[in-house]
């Protein structure tokens, strides 16, 4: 067997592997004999964990003549002269043929299809059996998400430059009274654009820079196969991102009429009784919250899984990594720690894919798949798995494995044993050849994937077994010195490996709540609301500027700077409720949407959606506030002087 660096860390640590015996339930014992250097696993479509003989493979339950098995992918070279088309006819007539021997065993039919090495990424069709290739479809909803930054980034240059409009209006009126015409005007402002979007590009790749060294993701590769069409792509895109966002603002300011602007008769564009302006704002707060929101479920859904202990309890549980055959020897000088309260055993710790086998009631049944843990009554309880019919594994030091088994609610629904009550008592037939009678029946509960559908699952006493001691202790204010004597101990009995132990609950924590990605989500969402943020300032500055004269006179005559202050408040804060009122059902309809793909998840997060509002409107009146008071600072005798 050969382990990815990944699996071997995951196992190991910085132990080294080679000539360690890794054993799997159907398919016998493995020995180590290499370690692959790291990769980008983005760069491949093969992302396994661990490579073995194709010929021992073979040699379990997936025979060389089983065609039924569809689990492997096949690479056809073709000769010259050999087309695709002749390769299709040639799998239709195989499949003909296969399809004939199959006819009496099973009525269903197989279908052989052959794609091209190049149309495997992005692949612009789901096949079965085909994973970690991410189709063309979900690249279009990945590439939506930073759409949205862009339309937001335009329509916040809309805004501020048609905040500026009247400023530059009278620019226009001079220039349109020395002979400029509508064209020139409009390839100005046109110009204008499209030198502040190739500015912003350059400002842009300085800060994908300092992401790139900042923020290591996973699922993102820097890796770039054509890097001269990347270049040539973003002038391009850059060019029509900077026309389209320019386009409103140059024809509106181009049409202004000389005579109007020069006399200050100029009216806002208005769209019925909200102004164009106003309907901007409404729109990216709106956008930039339901996005924020996503982001928000997104984030609820991870520090529920990196937290979690409603499925199996994770807090003060120590797992030690078994060695020899001595560590019942082991686990007897380690239960007399006082911290230490039980000590139970595992073939496999949660979080991780376990083993299969097949269950069914009878052996002239079909078998069923089932997930499988070797385990204990100690594993069980320190899991603190609900057991909702019957009773736990019984205690047992023989070596031999138990007839007796525990199962979840998921296998007595699949082997239609009726109510878990009446499952209790039943034989069924595990792996096709052993008897076994059901004891307990445990609730439904994630043990390894949050997204998968529920499955049955299997505990059967099977000590040979057991790779993972499951230390359940009280809470230990200094772990580290407690794993020190644990190693002092495990030195005794196996000084020729060392101890590989983990906190389950840190473990988990470490494993879903990544640090880079979750930088990497609040990069997103700062950036999207800093653009709405900016919106609001330039309609902010375009209103204070219009009520500049309004605002000296109610100075003038006794207006307070609180006054002044809620006056120019009312009319953005309706804006902001405006927006939220569309935004909130909008967030709870996202999330419910992000949890159809969780089968294990929290429900909507309604504290965190609360708390999203109520910071964006802390910050967006704040905003309001500050300008609105600056405003109102401003001297009304030299207010009232300005032309």
């Amino acid at each position: 067997m050969v382990l990815t660096h990944q699996t071997a860390q995951w196992f190991f640590g910085d132990i080294n592997p080679i000539g360690t015996i890794l054993e799997h339930p159907t398919l016998g014992s493995f020995k180590i004999v290499g370690v692959l250097k790291p990769f980008t696993s983005l760069r491949t479509q093969f992302r396994a964990d661990v490579f073995v003989p194709l010929t021992s493979y073979l040699t379990g339950k997936n025979p060389a003549n089983d065609w039924s098995t569809l689990n492997a992918h096949t690479f056809l070279k073709l000769t010259k002269g050999i087309t695709s088309g002749d390769l299709d006819r040639q799998l239709l007539k195989t499949e003909r043929e296969i399809n004939q021997l199959l006819k009496p065993l099973a009525p269903a039919t197989l279908h052989f299809r052959a794609q091209s090495l190049a149309d495997i990424s992005p692949s612009k069709e789901i096949l079965t059996n085909d994973p970690y290739v991410q189709d063309i479809r979900s690249m279009y909803v990945n590439f939506a998400f930073q759409l949205i930054l862009l339309v937001l980034a335009s329509l916040n240059y809309i805004n501020l430059t048609l905040a500026r409009s009247m400023n530059r209006s009278r620019e226009v009126g001079v220039r349109k009274v020395a002979g400029a015409t509508r064209s020139q005007l409009v390839m100005q402002f046109l110009v204008e654009s499209v030198l502040i979007s190739y500015i912003a590009l350059g400002v842009s790749l300085l800060l994908l820079w300092w992401i790139k060294n900042q923020i290591q993701l996973s699922w993102l590769t820097w890796d770039i196969d054509h890097l001269g069409y990347l270049i040539l792509l973003f002038f391009v895109f850059n060019l029509i991102l900077g026309l389209v966002a320019g386009a409103a603002p140059s024809f509106i300011l181009s049409a202004y009429q000389p005579v109007k602007v020069l006399k200050g008769t100029i009216a806002p564009v208005g769209l019925g009784k909200i102004g164009f302006r106003k309907a901007l704002i409404i729109v990216q707060f709106m956008i930039a919250m339901v996005y924020i929101f996503f982001i928000g479920h997104l984030y609820h859904q991870v520090d529920y899984m990196a937290t979690d202990n409603e499925n199996y309890q994770r807090k003060d549980i120590l797992n030690l990594n078994l060695a020899g055959k001595q560590y019942k020897t082991f686990a007897a000088e380690v239960s007399t720690l006082k911290e230490v309260q039980k000590v139970g055993y595992t073939s496999m710790m949660f979080m991780n894919r376990p083993a299969r086998a097949s269950i069914k009631k009878a052996k002239s049944e079909a078998s069923n798949s089932a997930f499988y843990y070797a385990a204990d009554r100690q594993f069980i309880e320190n899991m603190g798995l609900r057991i909702v019919a019957g009773q736990n594994l019984i205690p047992s030091n023989s070596d031999g494995p138990s007839p007796l088994i525990v199962v979840n609610q998921k296998a007595v629904e699949k082997l239609a044993l009726g109510s878990e009550q009446k499952a209790i008592g039943q034989l069924i037939v595990l792996n096709d050849s052993v008897s076994a009678t059901i004891i307990g029946v445990v609730a439904n509960f994630c043990h390894y994937d949050y997204e998968s559908k529920i499955e049955p699952v299997v505990f059967q006493y099977r000590p040979s077994l057991f790779k993972v001691m499951s230390l359940k202790t009280s809470p230990v204010s200094d772990r580290k010195a407690l794993e020190a004597t644990l190693k002092s101990q495990w030195m005794k009995y196996t000084p020729d490996q060392e101890m590989n132990a983990s906190w389950l609950d840190t473990e988990m924590y470490e494993r879903y709540y990544n640090y880079d990605e979750m930088q990497f989500m609040y990069i997103e969402g700062v950036a999207i609301f800093v653009i709405a943020i900016l919106g609001l300032i330039g309609i902010l500055t375009y209103s204070l500027e219009k009520r500049t004269k309004e605002i000296g006179i109610r100075k003038a005559i006794g207006a307070t700077t609180v006054e002044v202050i809620q006056l120019m408040s009312k009319e953005f804060s309706k804006l902001l409720a405006i927006a939220i009122t569309i935004a909130l059902p909008l967030g709870i309809v996202i999330g419910q949407y992000m949890n159809r793909f969780y089968v294990f998840n929290q429900g909507i997060g309604y504290l965190t959606m609360s708390a999203l509002v109520a910071a964006i409107l802390g910050i967006a009146l704040g905003a309001v506030g500050y300008f609105s008071w600056r405003a109102a600072q401003a001297n009304p005798a030299i207010t009232l002087k300005a032309e």
